[in-house]
């Protein structure tokens, strides 16, 4: 019997999900004399701040950074559910497997791609890693749920 390594992709996913948050800040910091305002990050004041004072291409480059780690936070309780539902309808340990680890390695690419992708033709591969990613975890549930109707017949 394969060994089930779906429940790990959760704490890596949350790794992930940080990671962009961490080459926002990093961005920030290298176009800002090493400066980072810790105390309220978030505010609109801060950001204005920033705005002024980097090279509109670091300000960029942070904002797609920012916008990449929100819509992980976002899409992190489906990844969540896809596993937990996945792992409790009974869907093989091989299956699981190899969903978890492609969903991770799509949205390690979709990361990139909206950080590093400038032009606008190319931004439509973000788009496509993450309907390719979110259709990935639609499977799960589907396949969960016929496996558990079909089990309550």
């Amino acid at each position: 019997m394969t060994t089930n390594y779906s429940f790990y992709a959760v704490p890596a996913y949350w790794f992930l999900a940080l990671l962009p948050h961490g080459i926002a800040a990093s961005t920030i910091q290298k176009a800002n004399n090493n400066q980072w305002d810790n105390v309220n990050p978030r505010s609109a004041g801060v950001i204005e701040d920033y705005k002024k004072k980097v090279p509109a291409a670091a300000f960029a480059k942070y904002e797609r950074a920012e916008a990449a780690h929100k819509n992980m936070m976002e899409n992190g309780v489906w990844f969540l559910g896809a596993v937990i539902l996945g792992n409790m309808a009974g869907l093989s340990n091989s299956y699981m497997n190899a969903v978890t680890a492609a969903y991770l390695a799509l949205r390690v690419a979709y990361i990139f791609l909206y950080i590093g992708v400038t032009k606008p033709k190319l931004s439509y591969a973000r788009s496509v890693s993450w309907g390719v990613s979110w259709l990935l975890l639609m499977t799960v549930y589907v396949q969960a749920g016929s496996k558990v109707a079909k089990f309550h017949k």
